[in-house]
Protein backbone atom coordinates (compact mmCIF):
# COMPACT_ATOMS: atom_id res chain seq x y z
CA UNK A 1 0.00 0.00 0.00
CA UNK A 2 1.53 3.59 -0.91
CA UNK A 3 2.28 6.33 1.43
CA UNK A 4 0.20 9.10 1.31
CA UNK A 5 1.40 11.49 -0.67
CA UNK A 6 1.31 15.01 1.82
CA UNK A 7 -0.86 18.00 0.98
CA UNK A 8 1.01 21.17 -0.33
CA UNK A 9 1.17 24.09 2.21
CA UNK A 10 -1.42 26.48 1.95
CA UNK A 11 -0.53 29.61 0.53
CA UNK A 12 -3.27 31.35 2.71
CA UNK A 13 -2.70 29.96 5.53
CA UNK A 14 1.00 31.19 5.75
CA UNK A 15 -0.15 34.73 4.94
CA UNK A 16 -2.72 34.90 7.96
CA UNK A 17 0.57 34.06 10.25
CA UNK A 18 1.72 38.32 9.82
CA UNK A 19 1.76 39.06 13.49
CA UNK A 20 3.05 36.71 15.93
CA UNK A 21 0.47 35.00 18.15
CA UNK A 22 1.52 36.78 21.49
CA UNK A 23 0.72 40.41 20.37
CA UNK A 24 -2.67 41.16 21.64
CA UNK A 25 -5.27 40.59 19.78
CA UNK A 26 -7.45 44.11 20.09
CA UNK A 27 -3.63 45.54 18.26
CA UNK A 28 -3.70 43.05 15.37
CA UNK A 29 -7.36 43.31 14.96
CA UNK A 30 -6.37 47.35 14.78
CA UNK A 31 -3.63 47.47 12.93
CA UNK A 32 -5.39 45.61 9.79
CA UNK A 33 -8.24 46.98 9.94
CA UNK A 34 -6.59 50.30 10.02
CA UNK A 35 -3.56 50.17 7.69
CA UNK A 36 -6.25 48.83 5.14
CA UNK A 37 -8.47 51.99 5.24
CA UNK A 38 -8.21 54.73 2.19
CA UNK A 39 -7.46 57.93 5.21
CA UNK A 40 -4.14 55.77 6.00
CA UNK A 41 -3.20 55.12 2.51
CA UNK A 42 -3.77 58.83 0.45
CA UNK A 43 -2.24 60.65 3.54
CA UNK A 44 1.10 58.88 3.57
CA UNK A 45 1.02 59.51 -0.52
CA UNK A 46 0.31 62.83 0.10
CA UNK A 47 2.87 63.28 3.00
CA UNK A 48 5.60 61.75 0.74
CA UNK A 49 4.67 63.66 -2.08
CA UNK A 50 4.99 67.19 -0.11
CA UNK A 51 8.23 66.27 1.09
CA UNK A 52 9.55 65.86 -2.24
CA UNK A 53 8.27 69.44 -3.12
CA UNK A 54 9.47 70.47 0.27
CA UNK A 55 13.22 68.93 -0.50
CA UNK A 56 13.15 70.78 -4.40
CA UNK A 57 12.32 74.24 -2.90
CA UNK A 58 15.03 73.60 0.05
CA UNK A 59 17.53 73.06 -3.30
CA UNK A 60 16.26 76.15 -4.95
CA UNK A 61 16.71 77.95 -1.53
CA UNK A 62 18.32 76.78 1.19
CA UNK A 63 18.18 77.95 4.44
CA UNK A 64 14.37 79.82 3.43
CA UNK A 65 12.35 80.52 6.13
CA UNK A 66 9.43 79.59 3.78
CA UNK A 67 10.38 76.37 2.41
CA UNK A 68 11.10 75.31 6.19
CA UNK A 69 7.40 76.27 7.32
CA UNK A 70 6.28 74.30 4.30
CA UNK A 71 7.92 71.34 5.01
CA UNK A 72 7.45 71.39 9.00
CA UNK A 73 3.42 72.71 8.03
CA UNK A 74 2.40 69.01 6.49
CA UNK A 75 4.44 67.23 9.20
CA UNK A 76 3.03 68.54 11.97
CA UNK A 77 -1.04 68.51 10.09
CA UNK A 78 -0.08 64.78 9.55
CA UNK A 79 1.08 63.89 12.92
CA UNK A 80 -1.03 66.16 15.31
CA UNK A 81 -4.38 66.33 13.37
CA UNK A 82 -4.92 63.79 11.14
CA UNK A 83 -3.58 60.83 12.78
CA UNK A 84 -5.42 61.81 16.08
CA UNK A 85 -8.67 62.12 14.48
CA UNK A 86 -8.48 58.53 13.41
CA UNK A 87 -9.16 57.66 16.92
CA UNK A 88 -11.97 59.77 17.85
CA UNK A 89 -14.49 56.94 16.63
CA UNK A 90 -12.11 54.38 18.09
CA UNK A 91 -14.31 53.14 21.45
CA UNK A 92 -17.45 54.54 20.17
CA UNK A 93 -17.78 52.79 17.25
CA UNK A 94 -17.22 49.44 18.81
CA UNK A 95 -20.88 50.36 20.87
CA UNK A 96 -22.61 51.56 17.30
CA UNK A 97 -21.85 48.72 15.67
CA UNK A 98 -22.78 46.13 18.79
CA UNK A 99 -19.72 44.98 18.97
CA UNK A 100 -18.23 45.89 22.41
CA UNK A 101 -20.18 43.32 24.12
CA UNK A 102 -18.56 40.46 22.29
CA UNK A 103 -14.96 42.09 22.96
CA UNK A 104 -15.83 42.06 26.75
CA UNK A 105 -16.88 38.28 26.44
CA UNK A 106 -13.05 37.67 25.39
CA UNK A 107 -10.05 38.05 27.92
CA UNK A 108 -9.11 41.47 27.11
CA UNK A 109 -9.95 43.76 29.66
CA UNK A 110 -10.92 47.58 29.16
CA UNK A 111 -7.00 48.89 29.52
CA UNK A 112 -5.78 45.83 26.79
CA UNK A 113 -8.90 47.11 25.01
CA UNK A 114 -7.85 50.87 24.58
CA UNK A 115 -4.23 50.39 24.99
CA UNK A 116 -4.55 47.94 21.48
CA UNK A 117 -6.01 50.63 19.76
CA UNK A 118 -3.58 53.37 20.70
CA UNK A 119 -0.76 51.00 20.12
CA UNK A 120 -2.22 50.62 16.74
CA UNK A 121 -2.33 54.31 16.00
CA UNK A 122 0.98 54.56 16.82
CA UNK A 123 2.22 52.18 14.82
CA UNK A 124 0.92 53.47 11.75
CA UNK A 125 2.41 56.98 13.27
CA UNK A 126 5.85 55.49 13.56
CA UNK A 127 5.85 54.67 9.84
CA UNK A 128 5.06 58.36 8.70
CA UNK A 129 8.06 59.48 10.98
CA UNK A 130 9.97 56.93 9.20
CA UNK A 131 8.91 58.02 6.37
CA UNK A 132 10.32 61.60 7.02
CA UNK A 133 13.41 60.94 8.03
CA UNK A 134 15.23 60.93 4.95
CA UNK A 135 13.86 64.04 4.17
CA UNK A 136 15.23 65.06 7.33
CA UNK A 137 18.90 64.29 6.40
CA UNK A 138 18.62 65.15 2.72
CA UNK A 139 18.00 68.53 4.37
CA UNK A 140 20.94 68.60 6.46
CA UNK A 141 23.17 67.82 3.36
CA UNK A 142 21.01 70.35 1.01
CA UNK A 143 19.04 72.60 2.57
CA UNK A 144 21.59 74.14 5.32
CA UNK A 145 19.49 73.26 8.30
CA UNK A 146 20.44 72.02 12.12
CA UNK A 147 19.50 68.44 12.15
CA UNK A 148 19.89 67.92 15.29
CA UNK A 149 17.49 70.32 15.99
CA UNK A 150 15.23 68.72 13.42
CA UNK A 151 15.61 65.23 14.90
CA UNK A 152 14.73 66.50 18.46
CA UNK A 153 11.71 68.14 16.88
CA UNK A 154 10.30 65.22 15.00
CA UNK A 155 10.88 63.58 18.27
CA UNK A 156 8.77 65.81 19.72
CA UNK A 157 5.80 65.61 17.33
CA UNK A 158 5.69 61.79 17.53
CA UNK A 159 5.17 62.29 21.29
CA UNK A 160 2.57 65.38 20.61
CA UNK A 161 0.93 62.61 18.44
CA UNK A 162 0.92 59.61 21.33
CA UNK A 163 -0.35 62.15 23.43
CA UNK A 164 -3.55 63.59 21.33
CA UNK A 165 -4.22 60.53 19.94
CA UNK A 166 -4.60 59.05 23.95
CA UNK A 167 -6.65 62.13 24.02
CA UNK A 168 -9.09 61.39 21.42
CA UNK A 169 -9.13 57.47 22.16
CA UNK A 170 -9.84 58.28 25.86
CA UNK A 171 -12.78 60.77 24.87
CA UNK A 172 -14.15 58.71 22.22
CA UNK A 173 -15.43 56.17 25.22
CA UNK A 174 -18.32 58.78 25.10
CA UNK A 175 -21.48 58.35 22.82
CA UNK A 176 -22.65 61.81 22.41
CA UNK A 177 -21.06 63.52 19.51
CA UNK A 178 -21.13 67.24 20.93
CA UNK A 179 -19.43 66.14 23.98
CA UNK A 180 -16.39 64.17 22.23
CA UNK A 181 -16.19 67.11 19.87
CA UNK A 182 -15.87 69.72 22.65
CA UNK A 183 -13.59 68.10 24.58
CA UNK A 184 -11.30 66.68 21.59
CA UNK A 185 -11.41 70.27 20.04
CA UNK A 186 -10.42 71.98 23.13
CA UNK A 187 -7.79 69.48 24.16
CA UNK A 188 -6.04 69.79 20.28
CA UNK A 189 -6.06 73.42 20.51
CA UNK A 190 -4.13 72.91 23.86
CA UNK A 191 -1.98 70.08 22.49
CA UNK A 192 -0.70 72.14 19.46
CA UNK A 193 -0.60 75.81 20.92
CA UNK A 194 1.88 73.71 23.93
CA UNK A 195 3.65 72.26 20.62
CA UNK A 196 4.40 76.03 19.50
CA UNK A 197 4.93 77.49 22.96
CA UNK A 198 7.93 74.60 23.29
CA UNK A 199 9.19 75.39 19.95
CA UNK A 200 9.46 79.04 19.92
CA UNK A 201 10.88 79.45 24.23
CA UNK A 202 12.88 75.83 23.78
CA UNK A 203 14.46 75.29 20.18
CA UNK A 204 14.60 79.58 19.55
CA UNK A 205 18.33 79.75 20.58
CA UNK A 206 19.49 76.12 20.17
CA UNK A 207 18.91 73.30 23.24
CA UNK A 208 20.80 74.35 26.45
CA UNK A 209 20.94 72.00 29.62
CA UNK A 210 17.76 74.70 30.70
CA UNK A 211 16.14 73.89 28.02
CA UNK A 212 16.79 69.81 27.88
CA UNK A 213 15.44 69.34 31.63
CA UNK A 214 12.21 71.65 30.52
CA UNK A 215 11.92 68.94 27.55
CA UNK A 216 12.45 66.19 30.03
CA UNK A 217 9.96 67.49 32.53
CA UNK A 218 7.52 67.83 29.36
CA UNK A 219 8.03 64.43 27.88
CA UNK A 220 7.49 62.56 31.64
CA UNK A 221 4.34 64.98 31.39
CA UNK A 222 3.68 63.89 27.78
CA UNK A 223 4.43 60.25 28.86
CA UNK A 224 1.68 60.06 31.90
CA UNK A 225 -0.71 61.69 29.67
CA UNK A 226 -0.98 58.96 27.72
CA UNK A 227 -1.39 56.52 30.26
CA UNK A 228 -4.06 58.80 32.34
CA UNK A 229 -5.90 59.20 28.99
CA UNK A 230 -5.93 55.56 28.29
CA UNK A 231 -7.06 54.52 31.67
CA UNK A 232 -9.71 57.07 31.62
CA UNK A 233 -10.80 55.36 28.82
CA UNK A 234 -10.70 52.15 29.78
CA UNK A 235 -12.30 52.87 33.33
CA UNK A 236 -15.43 53.96 31.47
CA UNK A 237 -15.85 50.62 29.67
CA UNK A 238 -14.66 48.00 32.07
CA UNK A 239 -17.10 46.38 34.19
CA UNK A 240 -17.64 47.58 37.29
CA UNK A 241 -16.26 45.38 39.26
CA UNK A 242 -12.88 46.02 37.59
CA UNK A 243 -10.65 48.51 40.18
CA UNK A 244 -9.13 50.82 37.66
CA UNK A 245 -8.99 54.07 39.95
CA UNK A 246 -6.48 52.99 42.39
CA UNK A 247 -3.82 52.87 39.85
CA UNK A 248 -4.69 55.88 38.14
CA UNK A 249 -4.37 57.84 41.33
CA UNK A 250 -1.12 56.39 42.76
CA UNK A 251 -0.03 56.78 39.61
CA UNK A 252 -0.85 60.85 39.26
CA UNK A 253 0.28 61.25 43.05
CA UNK A 254 3.78 59.68 42.03
CA UNK A 255 4.09 61.43 38.72
CA UNK A 256 3.51 64.57 40.91
CA UNK A 257 6.45 63.61 42.91
CA UNK A 258 8.57 63.18 39.90
CA UNK A 259 7.71 66.78 38.67
CA UNK A 260 8.49 68.15 42.04
CA UNK A 261 11.89 66.38 41.57
CA UNK A 262 12.70 69.22 38.52
CA UNK A 263 13.29 71.92 41.51
CA UNK A 264 16.69 70.04 41.48
CA UNK A 265 17.68 70.89 37.68
CA UNK A 266 17.57 74.41 35.95
CA UNK A 267 14.42 74.37 35.42
CA UNK A 268 11.68 77.42 35.19
CA UNK A 269 9.93 77.15 38.37
CA UNK A 270 6.42 78.02 37.24
CA UNK A 271 6.50 75.20 34.38
CA UNK A 272 6.88 72.55 37.66
CA UNK A 273 3.86 74.32 39.63
CA UNK A 274 2.15 73.83 36.38
CA UNK A 275 2.98 70.54 35.11
CA UNK A 276 2.18 69.20 38.85
CA UNK A 277 -1.34 71.06 39.66
CA UNK A 278 -2.55 71.73 36.19
CA UNK A 279 -1.57 69.23 34.02
CA UNK A 280 -1.77 66.01 36.44
CA UNK A 281 -3.57 66.51 39.57
CA UNK A 282 -6.03 69.03 38.12
CA UNK A 283 -7.23 66.10 35.35
CA UNK A 284 -6.59 63.11 38.16
CA UNK A 285 -9.13 64.84 40.34
CA UNK A 286 -11.76 65.59 37.53
CA UNK A 287 -11.44 62.04 36.58
CA UNK A 288 -11.99 61.06 40.02
CA UNK A 289 -14.93 62.88 41.20
CA UNK A 290 -16.65 61.77 38.12
CA UNK A 291 -16.08 58.04 38.21
CA UNK A 292 -19.61 56.24 38.50
CA UNK A 293 -19.92 54.52 42.12
CA UNK A 294 -18.82 50.52 41.54
CA UNK A 295 -20.42 47.33 42.77
CA UNK A 296 -18.76 47.90 46.49
CA UNK A 297 -19.19 43.61 47.32
CA UNK A 298 -16.71 43.18 44.49
CA UNK A 299 -14.04 45.75 44.86
CA UNK A 300 -14.02 46.78 48.25
CA UNK A 301 -13.36 43.37 49.01
CA UNK A 302 -9.15 44.07 48.86
CA UNK A 303 -9.05 46.66 51.01
CA UNK A 304 -10.95 45.09 53.88
CA UNK A 305 -7.52 43.74 55.19
CA UNK A 306 -6.66 45.57 57.99
CA UNK A 307 -7.48 49.11 59.37
CA UNK A 308 -4.81 50.42 56.64
CA UNK A 309 -5.63 49.19 53.75
CA UNK A 310 -10.03 50.56 54.71
CA UNK A 311 -8.19 53.38 55.44
CA UNK A 312 -6.68 53.66 51.93
CA UNK A 313 -9.70 53.11 50.67
CA UNK A 314 -11.18 56.37 51.66
CA UNK A 315 -8.52 57.86 49.39
CA UNK A 316 -8.08 55.51 46.55
CA UNK A 317 -11.09 52.91 46.30
CA UNK A 318 -13.63 53.41 42.74
CA UNK A 319 -16.27 55.94 42.59
CA UNK A 320 -16.70 59.79 43.15
CA UNK A 321 -17.52 59.08 47.10
CA UNK A 322 -13.63 58.11 47.55
CA UNK A 323 -13.21 60.49 44.70
CA UNK A 324 -13.78 63.41 47.21
CA UNK A 325 -10.60 61.69 49.91
CA UNK A 326 -8.11 62.05 47.08
CA UNK A 327 -9.17 65.25 45.95
CA UNK A 328 -7.84 66.24 49.60
CA UNK A 329 -4.30 64.62 49.20
CA UNK A 330 -4.35 66.37 45.81
CA UNK A 331 -4.65 69.39 47.50
CA UNK A 332 -2.02 68.53 49.94
CA UNK A 333 0.40 67.49 47.51
CA UNK A 334 -0.02 70.62 45.53
CA UNK A 335 0.13 72.40 49.08
CA UNK A 336 3.46 70.98 49.03
CA UNK A 337 4.68 72.39 46.26
CA UNK A 338 4.40 75.82 46.78
CA UNK A 339 6.16 74.84 50.09
CA UNK A 340 8.90 73.73 47.93
CA UNK A 341 8.19 76.95 45.81
CA UNK A 342 9.17 78.85 49.18
CA UNK A 343 12.14 77.07 50.20
CA UNK A 344 13.21 77.64 47.02
CA UNK A 345 13.32 80.86 46.23
CA UNK A 346 11.68 81.94 49.70
CA UNK A 347 8.45 84.21 47.50
CA UNK A 348 6.01 82.81 49.42
CA UNK A 349 1.80 83.61 50.12
CA UNK A 350 1.87 87.46 51.14
CA UNK A 351 -1.09 88.43 51.34
CA UNK A 352 -4.88 87.78 51.72
CA UNK A 353 -5.96 87.99 47.62
CA UNK A 354 -3.14 85.28 47.50
CA UNK A 355 -4.34 82.99 50.23
CA UNK A 356 -8.18 83.44 48.01
CA UNK A 357 -6.59 82.50 44.93
CA UNK A 358 -4.70 78.95 46.89
CA UNK A 359 -7.94 78.06 48.15
CA UNK A 360 -10.31 78.81 45.16
CA UNK A 361 -7.77 76.91 42.98
CA UNK A 362 -8.59 73.68 44.06
CA UNK A 363 -12.40 74.08 44.94
CA UNK A 364 -13.09 75.45 41.24
CA UNK A 365 -12.73 71.63 40.35
CA UNK A 366 -15.10 70.14 43.01
CA UNK A 367 -17.54 73.18 43.21
CA UNK A 368 -20.08 71.35 40.15
CA UNK A 369 -20.87 68.57 42.88
CA UNK A 370 -22.56 71.15 44.63
CA UNK A 371 -24.98 72.00 41.62
CA UNK A 372 -25.21 68.48 40.63
CA UNK A 373 -26.49 67.10 44.43
CA UNK A 374 -28.97 69.73 44.48
CA UNK A 375 -30.23 69.97 40.94
CA UNK A 376 -28.88 66.25 39.72
CA UNK A 377 -28.98 64.06 42.49
CA UNK A 378 -31.92 61.83 41.01
CA UNK A 379 -29.51 61.53 37.78
CA UNK A 380 -26.51 60.66 39.79
CA UNK A 381 -27.84 58.42 42.87
CA UNK A 382 -26.42 55.61 40.98
CA UNK A 383 -24.18 57.17 38.84
CA UNK A 384 -21.65 60.02 37.95
CA UNK A 385 -21.99 61.30 34.48
CA UNK A 386 -19.05 63.04 33.45
CA UNK A 387 -21.12 65.28 30.66
CA UNK A 388 -23.35 66.81 33.35
CA UNK A 389 -20.33 67.84 35.03
CA UNK A 390 -18.59 69.24 31.95
CA UNK A 391 -21.97 71.00 31.33
CA UNK A 392 -22.18 72.20 34.75
CA UNK A 393 -18.72 73.57 34.88
CA UNK A 394 -19.06 75.31 31.41
CA UNK A 395 -22.66 77.14 32.77
CA UNK A 396 -20.02 78.13 35.86
CA UNK A 397 -17.86 79.82 33.64
CA UNK A 398 -20.51 81.52 31.48
CA UNK A 399 -21.94 83.13 34.74
CA UNK A 400 -18.82 84.15 36.16
CA UNK A 401 -17.57 85.85 32.94
CA UNK A 402 -20.96 87.99 32.99
CA UNK A 403 -20.16 88.54 36.56
CA UNK A 404 -16.54 90.19 35.69
CA UNK A 405 -18.08 91.75 33.42
CA UNK A 406 -20.43 93.42 35.27
CA UNK A 407 -18.01 94.42 38.06
CA UNK A 408 -15.25 95.97 35.55
CA UNK A 409 -18.78 98.25 34.14
CA UNK A 410 -19.73 99.08 37.95
CA UNK A 411 -16.76 99.91 39.50
CA UNK A 412 -17.65 101.71 42.59
CA UNK A 413 -18.94 98.57 43.58
CA UNK A 414 -16.60 95.77 42.74
CA UNK A 415 -16.60 94.56 45.95
CA UNK A 416 -20.07 94.17 46.23
CA UNK A 417 -20.21 91.70 43.18
CA UNK A 418 -17.46 89.83 43.78
CA UNK A 419 -18.59 88.56 47.42
CA UNK A 420 -22.38 88.19 46.39
CA UNK A 421 -21.76 85.52 44.07
CA UNK A 422 -19.12 82.93 45.73
CA UNK A 423 -17.82 81.14 43.21
CA UNK A 424 -14.54 79.85 42.78
CA UNK A 425 -14.03 81.25 39.79
CA UNK A 426 -15.35 84.95 40.64
CA UNK A 427 -12.91 84.56 43.66
CA UNK A 428 -9.79 83.73 41.52
CA UNK A 429 -10.90 86.83 39.26
CA UNK A 430 -10.94 89.17 42.37
CA UNK A 431 -7.81 87.78 43.27
CA UNK A 432 -6.19 88.66 39.62
CA UNK A 433 -7.93 92.08 39.82
CA UNK A 434 -6.58 92.45 43.28
CA UNK A 435 -9.85 93.04 44.95
CA UNK A 436 -9.62 89.97 46.87
CA UNK A 437 -7.39 91.57 49.79
CA UNK A 438 -10.13 91.58 52.61
CA UNK A 439 -11.27 89.03 55.21
CA UNK A 440 -14.30 88.45 53.89
CA UNK A 441 -13.27 86.99 50.78
CA UNK A 442 -11.13 84.65 52.35
CA UNK A 443 -13.67 83.78 54.69
CA UNK A 444 -15.88 83.06 51.68
CA UNK A 445 -13.24 80.86 50.06
CA UNK A 446 -13.00 79.14 53.07
CA UNK A 447 -17.14 78.31 53.58
CA UNK A 448 -16.92 77.95 49.59
CA UNK A 449 -14.28 74.73 50.37
CA UNK A 450 -16.89 73.67 52.90
CA UNK A 451 -19.79 73.59 50.97
CA UNK A 452 -17.90 71.21 48.39
CA UNK A 453 -17.31 68.73 50.55
CA UNK A 454 -19.90 68.90 53.08
CA UNK A 455 -23.05 69.05 50.26
CA UNK A 456 -22.23 65.82 48.33
CA UNK A 457 -22.00 64.00 51.65
CA UNK A 458 -25.34 64.88 52.72
CA UNK A 459 -27.45 64.43 50.01
CA UNK A 460 -25.68 61.05 49.16
CA UNK A 461 -26.17 59.35 53.06
CA UNK A 462 -26.84 56.83 51.49
CA UNK A 463 -24.71 56.03 49.06
CA UNK A 464 -21.54 57.06 51.65
CA UNK A 465 -23.81 54.31 54.56
CA UNK A 466 -23.25 51.42 51.62
CA UNK A 467 -19.56 52.18 51.32
CA UNK A 468 -19.09 51.97 54.40
CA UNK A 469 -21.13 49.32 55.15
CA UNK A 470 -18.92 46.73 52.02
CA UNK A 471 -15.72 48.59 53.98
CA UNK A 472 -16.20 46.69 57.18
Amino acid sequence: MSKPSSSPPDPIGESMTDFPARLSPMLVKELRQGMRTSLFAVAFILLQTFMVLCFVANIADPGSSDANGFFWFFIITTLLVVQPLRGFNALSSEYQLNTMDLIQLTKLSGWRITLGKWTALNAQTLLFVTGVLPYLVMRYFFGNVDLILDLVTILLLGLGSALASAITIGFSVFKNFLLRGVLVVGSAIGVITLFFLVKEEVFRSGISSDEAATLALLAVCSLYGCFFFLAFGASRIAYQSENLATTKRLAALTMCGIAYCFFLLPVDIGAIIMAASAVVLSFAVIDAVTEALPNYARVLIPFRKNFLTRGFALFFAPGWISGLGFFCLAVAAWWAGFGLLNLHTGDGPSGIDEWVAILSGPNLLIFPLVIIQLFFHRQTSSQFTFGIYAFTQACLLVISMLVLVMANAIRHYEDLIYSVLPLPSVLLFASADGEANKPIFLYIALITTALCLLVPRIRSHAQYRDFFKHLK
